[in-house]
């Protein structure tokens, strides 16, 4: 029989589309993991905890009830995400003792005692690994292993990690996976977050399936397989999907030489109206791409030359991070003044604003908000499409637009009609669907030397190619996918 560790009830995210919130049960020894095409990894999760997006109450053995949404620190919970490193200054010892949350066994730090203490441990656990290794000279997967291990003398027992085992070799996946099973005999749970089928997925003992309505399934080990999983992963095409149709493009707008940080990529041509999306599986490219428009100067767009953002933004460009939205915001201008900056030149007459039309350009953005005040973040979102649709943009970049907002149809409608009303779309972003949706061109990006482009000739079959590619696997018919388990 298990034995419970953990008892999350009534959890759910806040300011996401979820239907409901669910109980959740989490045992002793066990690897579970969360699968998302997008939404969630360590990072996320810290970050809505923080924020006090999360809501639930956590029931831990002998320890009193805690609600989620006070954003306190919990005891004995531990996460490594993809971007967790040890300190290359340190010495291995002094990484897993010196910084941790426990206290060292003796009452004051000796290095002397800490290495021989991290020499015992890589012992204990037969991990190949010198304690005389400079970190600079360890691998990735080294890094990872120690990190664990360090979770686990800082008195960890639920470890959260992302699914970091895309590069390991094949010994390492099995040094990685000797360490697992070794803690987990210590009463050690783990919760993987993973985007799509994977070896850690293949030897979890739950896979609980995420996507915008919450946790939709959840399976176990006895009843996995690839197929099934990527099925659900993926869910069925949007309603949206459908109705999303090509402009017809004309011209070159611009080309695009990535080369330097995606090797062997031929330059592409970007047309007018044309809706090129970038599906970063990783989420590491991203910044490089977005520079390329906002930073990596001179270029040519539409036939004029950019010198700099600003000469960019007259020429066409309407960026919105969506990572950083408030930088396109200023608190202490008027909504209307916000909305009718970047068209200043063109509603004035001998440095005189025509009222009329200031009023005309601010009442029909308003009316297209309806009304709404900018409260959360979707709010923002939309006044800045707003903004940039007064303007007539040659082209409209997106970055890391992983949108999950309640109103994303509303959201889709605005940005297919600055695409329909003349300008090109450039999306980057982790999230597959919103890809889907809008590209006629895809690039799908793995890894510096692994992308593959892609053209939306035919709406199935563009999209069996993508989802062959990014996951290996076709997607299960509906007759061949488990019945959800019972939450």
């Amino acid at each position: 029989m298990k034995e419970h560790l953990l008892q999350i009830d009534n959890f759910r995210f806040e300011q996401q589309n979820f239907q409901s919130s669910i109980n959740l049960s989490i045992y002793k020894r066990e690897l579970i993991a969360v699968c998302s095409p997008s939404f969630l990894d360590v990072d996320k999760l810290q970050e809505n905890y923080k924020r006090r997006l999360l809501k639930g109450t956590l029931f831990f053995k002998s320890q009193p009830p805690q609600l989620l949404s006070k954003g306190k620190p919990l005891k004995y919970f531990y996460t490594i995400s993809k971007y967790s490193h040890l300190i290359s200054s340190l010495s291995i010892s002094d990484n897993i003792f010196a910084i941790r949350r426990s206290s060292f066994p003796n009452l004051f730090y000796i290095p002397k005692y800490a290495k021989i203490a991290a020499e015992d441990l890589l012992k204990e656990f037969k991990l190949s690994i010198s304690i005389h290794t400079p970190v600079s000279e360890l691998t990735k997967a080294q890094q990872h292993l120690l990190l664990i291990l360090k979770a686990y003398i800082s008195s960890a027992k639920i470890i959260f990690l992302d699914d970091f085992v895309e590069s390991y070799t094949y010994a390492e996946f099995q040094q990685f996976l000797t360490l697992i099973r070794q803690l987990r005999d210590r009463e050690i749970t783990f919760l993987v977050f993973s985007k799509s089928p994977s070896l850690v997925t293949q030897n979890a003992d739950r896979i609980f399936v995420v996507s915008d309505d919450g946790i939709t399934n959840i399976l176990s080990h006895e009843n996995y397989h690839a197929d099934r999983l990527s099925a659900l992963i993926l869910g069925k095409t949007p309603e949206l999907f459908i109705r999303k149709k090509s402009c017809q493009q004309s011209g070159t707008l611009m080309n695009l030489d990535w080369s330097s940080f995606l090797h062997g990529l031929k330059p592409l041509t970007l047309h007018r109206q044309e809706c090129l999306c970038i599906f970063d599986f990783y989420g590491s490219h991203i910044a490089n791409l977005y520079n390329f428009f906002v930073k990596k100067f001179p270029y040519c767009l539409g036939g004029k030359t950019c010198t700099n953002y600003t000469s960019a933004i007259q020429n066409g460009l309407a960026p919105i991070d969506l990572s950083n939205m408030m930088k396109y915001f200023f608190p202490d201008l008027s909504l209307g003044d916000n909305l009718t900056l970047s068209i200043l030149n063109k509603i004035n007459t001998f440095g005189v604003i025509d009222r009329k039309l200031w009023n005309y350009c601010v009442n029909s953005s308003i009316r297209e908000m309806k009304g709404h005040p900018i409260e959360n973040a979707e709010d923002l979102f939309l006044f800045l499409l707003m903004k940039w649709k007064l303007k007539n943009p040659s082209l409209l970049l997106l970055s890391d637009f992983n949108t999950t907002y309640s109103n994303r149809s509303d959201l889709y409608q605005n940005i297919s009609q600055i695409n329909q009303e003349g300008a090109a779309l450039v999306l980057l972003s982790t999230n597959l669907w919103n890809c889907l949706y809008f590209a006629d061109t895809l690039l799908a990006i793995k890894n510096t030397d692994d992308y593959r482009i892609f053209h939306k000739e035919d709406s199935k079959t563009f999209e069996d190619k993508v989802k062959n590619y990014l996951y290996g696997t076709k997607c299960a018919s509906p007759s061949q996918m488990p019945h959800p388990l019972n939450l």
